[in-house]
């Protein structure tokens, strides 16, 4: 991206509530859906590879400020003795070690083990050394400096892959196999606790949207999903009955909140089915189900049109479709999956490119795979090896930076002078944050082949994008954020059409819009801050706005 205007949006992003532009825990949101605002890369252009420390299990990055936070682990923990890991900080942009520090540890491995990262939000990362039946407190530590803040009242036997989500203050909510714990973010204290039976001991996690956090639990016959109320812990309703005795996957939730997907498997094909429930606010619905891979710590991905990705039981890579759990798009049969044992980790930019690598992968270690596919998975970007790279990513930053953690190293990469994302997208009637994104490359004589869109608005709704070539700005507007500041300009009213909730969008031809000349400043070198405004009947104002995108014109 052009230094400029890096410099400019994060002066942006400085002034407005903390948004789904950072990785901030596993699956990327508390949704847990692995989407992610900024646009990814689509070549694998290195930014840095940090090789200084090496980890015997590679754990997830995080993102938040532009800091990367991972734990990176020389040897299991020695009774008697010290631990051998570390909670470090990297610099986003060079990856230099920002701080680091070791999670008191007590020595008795009966009681404590190895460190991990719950998640970071609001400058705090939650971290600890509870395990299956070894409870202990989450700690939180200041993200600019790695001091301690607070130790959780509350205990959690909790671990790597069950993480935590976050409540819309950014409360942490961490789940295990025996309960669920709300904990707040200012001082550790415990807002709420509700006991729950988890299925296994691990992958208890939840995931979460502004009203409700969904868990998995066990019960006669199968498994159920729970609805949570987020403000009290207390349990409301749960799904029909799940076929099938243990579950190691955590559930996500669709864009605007009213479906939620559950991978019910456990390596028995008969009941190894993903299941869609509807959500009304009064009771779940089933939508539909269909086999799936049995697969563990599992995190899913949804495109920027609700797509959905997963594993099918030969091994395909696809798409389904949300509305009925229809294949329709596969990458074929990826290979090496590190087979029996696969756990996905999928994250999905605004542009729709998905980004999946095969996880555990242990047989042998070098079989580690980050893969990038165009949204229609007929085209395969770029496939990097990697040794084991466990619960490692892929995470998405802020600016589009793509992370992932490895046995032998912490790697980042960026594609140069790639549209980036900023600001905040006001969440429309639906209950979506519509994406603003980017296609191709803006030119100021190729005439056509640089459009700008947006996903996710409501269907058949008029819009515009504006835009500004003065730079960012966060001021109050409309019940959402004008992202763009000094004097703007308007390009022509576009209908989202689309059908469904969250199923409009919009597409300009910028470069088209250069090559007509209505403005004539925009020109090589300039630079361009722009955002969709849209009709929206039924929210604050009667109206919507996008997130906004950066971009410098070129020749």
């Amino acid at each position: 991206m052009h230094p400029t205007l890096r410099s400019a949006f994060l002066i942006c992003l400085l002034a407005v509530p903390a948004l789904p532009q950072d990785w901030n825990n596993l699956g990327g949101n508390a949704a847990r859906n692995g989407f992610a605002y900024p646009l990814g890369p689509r070549t694998p252009s290195v930014l840095w590879s940090k090789t200084t420390d090496p980890s015997i299990i590679a754990w997830a990055p995080f993102v938040e400020a532009g800091r990367v936070f991972t734990i990176r682990e020389s040897g299991f923990p020695q009774n008697g003795g010290a631990a051998n890991d570390a909670l470090i900080a990297y610099d986003l942009d060079t990856g230099a070690e920002a701080w680091r520090v070791t999670l008191p540890f007590g020595g008795n491995t009966a009681t404590e083990w190895i460190a991990w990262i719950g998640g970071v939000r609001d400058g705090r990362v939650f971290a600890s050394r509870s395990n299956n039946g070894q409870p202990g407190p989450l700690r939180a530590y200041d993200a600019a400096s790695g001091a301690f803040l607070w130790a959780s009242t509350a205990t959690t036997e909790a671990f790597a892959y069950d993480g935590v989500v976050f409540a819309p203050d950014g409360d942490p909510i961490v789940g295990d196999f025996k309960k669920v714990v709300r904990i707040n973010a200012s001082d550790g204290s415990t807002v709420w606790s509700t006991p729950r039976v988890g299925s296994v001991s691990g992958n208890c996690g939840g995931a979460a949207t502004a009203t409700a956090v969904y868990i998995a639990e066990a019960v006669g016959g199968g498994n159920i999903l729970t609805r949570l109320d987020m403000a009290t812990g207390a349990r409301l309703y749960s799904s029909p009955l799940m076929a099938g005795f243990t579950v190691q996957n955590s559930p996500y939730v669709s864009h605007d909140g009213k479906t939620v997907y559950f991978a019910r498997s456990q390596n028995n094909p008969p009941v190894d089915n993903l299941y869609a429930f509807a959500d009304s606010g009064l009771a779940f619905t089933q939508l539909w189900s269909r086999p799936v891979r049995w697969t563990t710590s599992h995190e899913h991905g949804i495109g920027p049109d609700g797509s959905i990705y997963t594993f099918l039981q030969n091994e395909e890579f696809v798409r389904l479709d949300p509305a009925t759990g229809s294949v329709t798009a596969t990458a074929g049969v990826l290979t090496p999956l590190g087979s029996p044992n696969l756990s996905p980790k999928t994250a999905v930019d605004a542009r729709g490119t998905v980004y999946v690598s095969n996880g555990w992968a242990s047989s042998p270690a070098t079989d580690g795979r980050l893969w990038a596919f165009s949204p229609d998975l007929t085209a395969t970007y770029f496939t990097i090896n990697l040794s084991r790279p466990n619960q490692g990513g892929p995470a998405l930053a802020e600016d589009g930076t793509l992370l992932m953690c490895e046995l032998s190293a912490v790697r980042a990469w960026r594609e140069l002078n790639v549209p980036q994302t900023y600001c905040t997208a006001k969440r429309s009637s639906d209950g979506c944050a519509p994406p603003i994104f980017a296609e191709g490359i803006p030119s100021a004589s190729a005439g056509s082949g640089f459009t700008v869109g947006a996903a996710l608005v409501p269907q058949g709704k008029n819009g515009l994008l504006f835009y500004s070539k003065s730079g960012p700005s966060s001021v109050p507007f409309q019940g959402g954020w004008l992202c763009v500041g000094g004097t703007t300009r308007r390009t022509l009213v576009q209908s989202s059409g689309g059908s469904g909730s969250c199923g409009g969008s919009y597409s300009f031809d910028f470069n088209n819009y250069i090559a007509v000349g209505p403005d004539p400043g925009l020109v090589a070198g300039q630079g361009v801050w722009a955002q969709y405004w849209f009709r929206d009947p039924l929210a604050p104002f009667a109206t919507g706005l996008t997130n906004a995108l950066s971009f410098v014109i070129g020749p």
